[in-house]
């Protein structure tokens, strides 16, 4: 999808991409033992069937029933009508037969060891949840897009994001206006006929859409819609938060300490169930699982850190209500506990992965929840919309609304990710305007 927005914003040769290791791009490293993840599931599986050869056959049954729900999932329709679903248990038998699966349950279907179990979902911060409590089928989606190639802006992403603004901007009667917080809509019988910013400003239109999150959408209308099933679907959880760290580096090679053009995940043991236990319901970031990333190693293009440095960027899962508290009774105690979580990951960088890494920090920067929320406006500071269990996976909420010219395109109302968001958009726009991708 992203590609296609590009083509269809003349951008395709301006935004490239540059390919991150197809050897590994991801490298999860659980209790010190380091595993590449390659393009390509039979490549994959053959390399962890040398790796444990006791465990060949889980190993093949999962490859196998991965890629074939990933095949049910290309072939998917992007408008589903009463022929697929007469259809649908012919022609996605194992989608339907996961749909209701997390993957915990499948590791354990499949009797799956405990050591391979954290190899194969290591890339389990991209969702957010454990093994556990993650939907199988969007496990699938997950790393069968990842199969096909990871990439990386070429000119890092403010460039990715800075050319499709000027694009808009760049074209008659669009504008990108910063700046304006939506207060609410003004009504013309049962459709929006307008929006209103706090500085009281109005903008019309015959259509609206919206990327803000579905139930402050809702809210924003000033008056209750639809029926109590669509409220019900509104119900959903929020996906976990995040803690991040950016770090800039100087007078020190990431290279030399096991950094590249792939991403790292860090989990100090194998049972990735119990770390996301131990960070989101016991509040406990004294151990916490790593996501660590090397923009600046993916591509070499200037414009993201001066000459002789290097950013790392640092990411973990954390429980919102933790550090909500601490702001509401003394910001004093939440600054503390933000600094703490700072320098116990930065401990833990040093003491696994860059020894004396602090004495090269030319810049660092923590992010909680709470940034989520305020420079975000996530509610609860989620990064990834509704959480991502089988309930709220398949359906999602739908861009349609109750209101006929309103419509939603968020993490949420689509998938996380730009990919996801992305998609939904362009198969929003498809069916609006008529055509195809790049009309």
């Amino acid at each position: 999808p992203i590609h296609q927005l590009l083509e269809a914003l003349g951008l395709s040769d301006t935004v490239k991409f540059v390919r991150l290791d197809p050897e590994g791009f991801d490298h999860v490293v659980v209790g010190g033992d380091r595993y590449r993840i390659p393009n390509g599931f039979q490549k994959f599986r053959e390399r962890l069937i040398r790796g444990f050869p006791e465990a060949a056959r889980p190993l093949r049954r999962y490859f196998a029933t991965m890629m074939a729900i990933w095949d049910e999932i290309l072939a998917l329709p992007e408008t589903i009508g009463w022929r697929d679903l007469v259809s649908a248990p012919f022609r996605f038998p194992r989608s339907l037969r996961y749909r209701g699966w997390t993957l915990q349950r499948y590791f354990d279907h499949v009797k799956m060891p405990r050591r391979l179990q954290a190899v194969l979902a290591g890339q389990a911060g991209d969702y957010l949840l454990p093994p556990e409590q993650v939907s199988l089928l969007l496990h699938v989606a997950l790393v069968g897009g990842y199969d096909r190639g990871a990439y990386y802006p070429e000119k890092h992403f403010s460039h990715f994001i800075d050319s499709i603004v000027d694009s808009i901007r760049n074209t008659p009667g669009c504008e990108v206006l910063l700046e304006h917080e939506v207060k609410g809509f003004g009504w013309r019988g049962d459709r929006i006929a307008s929006v209103e910013t706090v500085d009281g400003k109005q903008f019309w239109a015959r259509r609206f859409i919206s990327n803000v999150d579905p139930r402050q959408t809702m809210r924003l209308l000033g008056r209750p819609v639809g029926t109590s099933r669509y409220r019900r679907r509104l119900s959903y959880a929020y996906s976990s938060s995040n803690f991040t760290l950016y770090l800039g580096v100087r007078d020190l090679d990431l290279r030399d300490y096991g950094f590249g053009s792939y991403n790292v995940w860090h989990y100090p043991h194998d049972d990735i169930n119990a770390i996301y236990r131990q960070q989101v319901v016991d509040r406990d970031l004294s151990s916490p699982w790593l996501f660590l990333s090397t923009p600046t190693l993916h591509s070499d293009a200037p414009g993201l850190a001066p000459p002789g440095h290097q950013v790392l960027e640092v990411a973990t899962s954390c429980n919102y209500d933790y550090f909500a508290e601490l702001a509401r009774k003394d910001r004093r105690s939440y600054t503390r506990a933000k600094v703490a979580v700072r320098d116990r990951i930065l401990t833990i960088l040093e003491a696994e992965y860059v020894p004396g890494l602090r004495k090269h920090l030319a810049m660092r920067v923590a992010g909680t929840p709470l940034t989520n929320e305020r420079f975000c406006r996530a509610p609860r500071g989620n990064a990834y919309g509704s959480v991502l269990s089988p309930e709220y996976v398949f359906p999602r909420v739908d861009t349609d609304t109750p209101v006929d010219n309103l419509y939603l395109v968020n993490a949420t109302a689509g998938f996380p990710s730009i990919g996801g968001t992305v998609g939904a958009g362009m198969k929003l726009y498809r069916r609006l305007v008529g055509g195809g991708a790049t009309s």
